[in-house]
């Protein structure tokens, strides 16, 4: 080869080899070119103290692992927890000072402990405390920085931060503080610094879900919010205009964790993933940390356990929002006994937690009352205090109960919508004098404005106490005197409807038909067809879709209006659109239905029927509204809201064609506008079961009978007025009537008492006033649906406390029934008869039954389990829901019962076992839980799983095909195992 050649071999290689070099250094300065930004963050912990060890190893694991990391907490660190809140709030900025958060946005229940505890808190804090829109004006209150910027490794992150304003605690915590509630503009104004300083932008809010939702429609500069306040939980991103928004729920059930991506080249955040850790799956702790939890509640231990009574029934706060709670009535009972007044108020949001049956210590007292509140006292006129109750229910449009109250009784009356009309107040069984003045304690917190309270009268005096202090004496007081700390709903405080009142709003459509929603496990209804039609029509997509607990309520036939349309929502719900493939719409509507066992997803623009197998929903038969075939292969443009957007189990696809089209009761409102003719819906036309829809009463009414039947829950009656019940004895008919009581019955011509359901009329509501016989006998024979609670009422099922009536068009009667014999009449027992198995007689007021031949044996001394007279339970009142365990009683398979407030529920035969020492895998008591979640949960070795349940373990879903416990998915999956993997 001539050296010509030489040179020219050796150039093109020494050429390729450059090349190669190039392309090498270019693929592997690409590589570089991104980085991923892991954030765990926390919110609303409130206290939750005893778990945080567990946190604060995660967090060290994750930032060891990552090269560019930060823990961030949104907010409300502190109030649930009394270990942490006698203390001020400092054992969690502790731990948070072990743990390493980075930083951490203030909530509002920051300031519940007064502003030196914020500054002293603030000052403990190793970590930045941040909000763009406080300002601290001329107190001693540290100016908290708008933002911080964090150098994470080469990597420029901004931290921003906005709080709730103004906060929603004791208005005395934030005097001379300013809050600026223009949440974007504060966002806007600081754009362009955060821009020329950060690679990344992070807002760091305690303003709430739809605030989130809010600011991300007006700023769109945030790679991503972190928020808190709302405790919502988001599985994963929830994305609005462009913007991610996670939320971790609450009270440390979970840990978030959030995956940016950056290029460097374009500057610019190019992907974002989250998802949500649950701290009950977290094993490994920190020592340090969890010395620092021991110690408080070591030294806590001998003050939070001291005993102050005991409550064989607990102390729930539930029904609080619809009426008088248990806790609230003792709460309140507390609150008059310290201030010696004639009334005492105390509002729902302030009671934190239940109490469980057992001793109740002052750990239980301190954790239901974390803020510190105190209890002031004023003079007020029955007129003040009238109106304090109306603003109460109706404030901020909520229409619920907000008041407990004590040493007096009140009555909502409102319309048929749920609006306020008027109120009745009663004090020692006496309507309350408008004019006359009347001492009230109320908590500091509402009576100095908080949650926009005003209490016209004097202060008679600032304080007499905290409300602690208050339920804690009292608790020993009762005690003292040898009683149980055992309260009930009493009905202090009722709901009453006038159906007779004007609907609200302006009328804007009518229906011939109604729109219910009763039966929308079953079929398609007409308010869910009503919904899905509108925000469809919204949204202009193919499909429209919305889970059933969005769809409640009912239309009457007649007119419309705006403001009725708007108080059936009962959520906020926003509209939002997507792009969703065929398979993936099929699935979801699939794996709720197998869930729920029914229909649970309303549609527009589809027609499905669901397949059942011996009750169990197994497939779905899918098809367009024309008729033509549904895709799974297709893109179709679907909407729905954002709570279905939000969660795993319903979300169609994470990025969005619009996020916020408006609340879906808009848009319900605009397409009955937009109609000229009524809208009318007949039930089963979009949705059936086995290819039939339910052929129910689409209003939900149920006859006399069936009342009767199943005398439990609320339910709508139908039927005639037949008499009431004076002295305990019936009058049918014509007659003296009694105005606090009907009978109905199926036909207007029945005589059989036991054939008729006795209906409460309670006094001063609208439903006595309109259907008492004294005063409209002519309402006799006349057909109505009552609405109330179907429970047992002057000792044969009844119905009490009903809150709406409506007259109907009569029908022809039914054929009644031949009479049967009267329950519980029977003859008196003889010491000279014989009985056999089967012979039933009453007793010094007592009923029993034969279990085998018997003479001359006292039913007293020879009743129970194991005696030959039985008391016949059909004679007797009996309480709802699961009792307390009696080691006497028989119990059969599925009969549940409580201990120490734990539901059991028996697999078989039982007597004598103690559900507690006897539960268990192959045990007669299995451990009920109090509510399931939605969808498939995480396997659980403790758990009992029945044929049909569904687990998730390691991404896969897995299905039990028979009873098991233990067995894990993944090693017993098969076709003769007990689990199978679901792979559609």
């Amino acid at each position: 080869m001539d050296s010509v050649s030489k040179w020219r071999s050796s150039s093109i290689l020494s050429i390729v080899a450059a090349l190669f070099l190039i392309f090498s250094f270019s693929n592997q300065a690409k590589a570089n070119e991104e980085l991923d930004l892991t954030i765990l963050h926390t919110n609303d912990i409130h206290a939750t103290f005893d778990e945080y060890a567990k946190v604060s190893a995660y967090v060290k694991q994750q930032r060891a692992a990552s090269d560019h990391f930060l823990y961030l907490d949104a907010g409300d660190a502190v109030s649930g927890n009394p270990v942490v809140d006698l203390n001020l709030g400092k054992p969690i900025y502790e731990v948070f000072n072990l743990a390493g958060v980075d930083a951490f946005t203030l909530g509002n229940h920051e300031f519940d402990f007064g502003q030196e505890a914020f500054s002293a808190n603030a000052a403990l804090s190793e970590f930045p405390w941040l909000a763009a829109n406080m300002d601290v004006g001329e107190t001693d209150v540290e100016q908290p920085k708008p933002y911080e910027i964090f150098d994470v490794d080469g990597l420029s992150v901004a931290i921003f931060a906005i709080t709730q304003a103004p906060p929603a605690t004791a208005p005395a915590n934030t005097v001379g503080l300013d809050f600026d509630s223009n949440y974007a503009e504060v966002a806007k104004s600081y754009q362009s610094e955060l821009e020329e300083q950060a690679d990344v932008i992070v807002a760091l809010t305690h303003i709430g879900f739809d605030y989130d939702r809010r600011l991300a429609e007006q700023v769109d500069y945030f790679d991503v919010i972190i928020g808190g306040h709302s405790h919502t939980t988001l599985n994963a991103p929830n994305v609005v205009n462009g913007t991610p928004i996670v939320q971790t729920g609450s009270n440390l059930n979970n840990v978030g964790k959030v995956t940016l991506t950056y290029d460097q080249s374009t500057d610019a955040v190019t992907n974002t993933s989250g998802s949500l850790v649950s701290v009950s799956s977290l094993t490994d702790i920190d020592e340090e940390v969890q010395a620092v939890i021991d110690g408080y509640n070591d030294d806590m231990e001998d003050l939070l356990g001291e005993v102050v009574g005991t409550s064989t029934n607990g102390l729930t706060r539930d029904g609080r929002f619809n009426g008088d709670a248990p806790l609230g009535n003792f709460w309140t009972d507390a609150m008059r006994d310290m201030s010696d007044t004639d009334i005492s108020l105390t509002n729902n949001g302030g009671i934190r937690a239940s109490i469980d049956a057992g001793d109740v210590t002052l750990g239980n007292i301190y954790q239901i009352e974390p803020f510190a509140n105190e209890i002031m006292v004023y003079e007020m006129t029955g007129q003040a205090i009238k109106d304090v109750i109306e603003y109460s229910y109706s404030r901020d449009n909520r229409n619920e109960i907000d008041l407990q109250v004590s040493g007096m009784n009140y009555n909502i009356l409102t319309g048929p919508t749920g609006s306020y009309q008027d109120a009745t107040l009663t004090v020692n069984n006496e309507p309350i004098n408008l004019d006359e003045t009347y001492t009230v304690a109320v908590a500091n917190y509402i009576g100095t404005g908080g949650s926009g309270y005003h209490f016209e009268g004097t202060v008679i005096s600032e304080t007499v106490g905290l409300m602690t202090e208050a339920m804690k004496n009292y608790a020993l007081k009762l005690t003292a005197e040898g009683q149980t700390l055992d309260y009930s709903r009493e009905g202090r405080i009722r709901l009453s409807v006038d159906p007779t009142a004007p609907l609200p709003g302006e009328i804007i459509g009518s229906t011939e038909t109604g729109l219910f929603s009763s039966n929308k496990n079953k079929n398609d209804v007409g308010l869910g067809n009503l919904y899905t039609d509108s925000i469809r029509a919204k949204a202009g997509t193919d499909i429209g879709l919305l889970n059933g607990s969005s769809v409640t309520g009912e239309i009457l036939p007649g007119p419309i209006t705006d403001q009725q349309i708007e108080s059936l929502d009962g959520f906020g719900n926003v509209i939002v659109s997507v792009e969703a493939p065929g398979s993936r719409i099929k699935e979801v509507i699939l794996e709720q239905a197998k869930y729920r066992r029914g229909v649970d997803v309303q549609v527009s623009g589809l027609e499905y029927n669901l397949i059942t197998d011996n009750g169990a929903v197994t497939d779905i038969e899918i098809s367009l509204e024309n008729g033509e075939t549904f895709d799974l292969n297709a893109t179709y443009t679907v909407a729905y809201n954002d709570y279905m957007h939000g969660a795993n189990f319903y979300n169609l696809n994470s990025e969005t064609i619009e996020s916020d089209l408006g609340p879906v009761w808009t848009s319900v409102v605009d397409y009955i506008t937009e109609q000229e003719a009524p809208i009318n819906h007949e039930e089963g036309s979009r949705i059936t079961i086995d290819g039939e829809g339910s052929g129910e009463d689409p209003t939900g009414s149920k006859s006399v009978a069936d009342a009767i039947a199943n005398n439990s829950g609320s339910a709508k009656v139908k039927g005639y007025i037949v008499g009431s019940i004076v002295n305990s004895s019936p009058i049918i008919g014509e007659g003296t009537h009694a105005p606090s009581n009907l009978l109905l019955a199926d036909s207007p011509d029945e005589t059989d008492r036991s054939k008729m359901l006795p209906v409460q009329l309670v006094n001063g509501t609208a439903v006595r006033n309109g259907l008492n016989l004294p005063s409209h006998p002519e309402n006799l024979g006349k057909l109505i649906t009552v609405t109330g609670s179907l429970e047992a009422y002057f000792s044969t099922p009844g119905m009490r406390a009903p809150t709406t009536f409506t007259f109907e068009v009569e029908e022809e009667p039914e054929v009644p029934e031949e009479p049967e014999a009267p329950i519980c009449e029977f003859e008196a027992w003889d010491a000279a008869s014989t009985y056999v198995a089967g012979d039933k007689i009453e007793y010094e007021g007592n009923f029993y039954e034969a279990q085998w031949w018997t003479q001359n044996q006292n039913p007293t001394d020879h009743s129970g389990n194991w005696e030959v007279w039985q008391k016949v339970s059909d004679c007797y009142e009996q309480p709802e829901g699961p009792q307390e365990w009696n080691e006497k009683t028989i119990y059969d398979t599925g009969d549940q019962v409580t201990v120490d407030g734990q539901v059991y529920e028996a697999k078989w035969w039982t007597q004598g076992q103690d559900p507690q020492d006897n539960s268990g895998t192959w045990e007669v008591w299995k451990k009920i839980n109090d509510s399931e979640p939605e969808g498939p949960q995480e396997w659980d070795a403790s758990a009992i799983y029945t044929t049909g349940d569904r687990a998730l373990l390691d991404d896969k879903l897995y299905e039990a095909k028979w009873w098991t416990q233990g067995q894990s998915p993944k090693d017993n999956s098969g076709e003769w195992d007990v689990w199978k993997e679901i792979t559609e």
